[in-house]
C-alpha cells in the first residue's frame, strides 16, 4: 500500500534547483567575447594577406608579361627599335593595359625595363656575328594596401632575362 508521503514528493528548497550562477554566466560571456574578438582578428589578418597576394601576383604577371613581350619581339625582329638599349616607364592599373603616361585615381604598378647590350664574349651562347645578346631586366613598384590601409610601403619584384638573336 502507498502512503501518501510516498505519492506526493516534497516540495524542494531553493538550494536544491539547478542552474547557472549568474558567475558561471558571466564567465561564458567572457570566454565567447574573447573567442570572437580572435576571430575577428583572424579575418582582418586573412583579408589583409589576401590583398597582399593579389598585389604581388600582379606585380609578377606584369613583369613577367613584358619580358614575354620583347621575347617575341627579339624573335620576330632582334633589331627592333623596343629592343634598343635603354630604360622605359609603364604605368599600369593591375592587370589591365599599361601605358606611358601615369594614370591618376587609381592602384598604380610602375613597370620599369632597362635593356644593356651585351657584348658577344661575355655571355655563353650569345652569337659571334652579327650582334650581340641583350639582358632585360623588369623591375615592378608598387604600394601594397595593408590592414590599417596604410600605402606608405612599397614593394618591387624584379625579373631577369637574357635575348639572343635567332640563329
Amino acid at each position: 500500500m502507498h502512503t501518501r508521503v510516498h505519492m506526493f514528493p516534497k516540495v524542494r528548497g531553493r538550494q536544491e534547483e539547478r542552474g547557472f550562477t549568474l558567475a558561471e554566466v558571466m564567465v561564458a560571456v567572457a570566454v565567447l567575447a574573447i573567442g570572437l574578438v580572435a576571430i575577428g582578428a583572424g579575418f582582418q589578418q586573412a583579408t589583409s594577406g589576401v590583398a597582399t597576394g593579389r598585389g604581388e601576383t600582379t606585380a609578377v604577371f606584369l613583369a613577367e608579361q613584358r619580358l614575354e613581350q620583347l621575347k617575341a619581339q627579339a624573335l620576330t625582329n632582334f633589331t627592333a627599335a623596343s629592343l634598343n638599349a635603354g630604360t622605359t616607364t609603364d604605368y599600369c592599373a593591375g592587370a589591365a593595359a599599361c601605358q606611358a603616361t601615369p594614370i591618376a585615381n587609381s592602384t598604380l604598378y610602375t613597370r620599369t625595363t632597362t635593356i644593356t647590350d651585351v657584348a658577344s664574349a661575355a655571355i655563353t651562347g650569345c652569337p659571334v656575328t652579327p650582334l650581340s645578346c641583350k639582358e632585360v631586366r623588369v623591375r615592378v613598384t608598387y604600394r601594397p594596401v595593408t590592414s590599417s590601409g596604410d600605402l606608405s610601403g612599397q614593394r618591387t619584384v624584379d625579373v631577369f632575362g637574357t635575348l639572343a638573336p635567332r640563329s
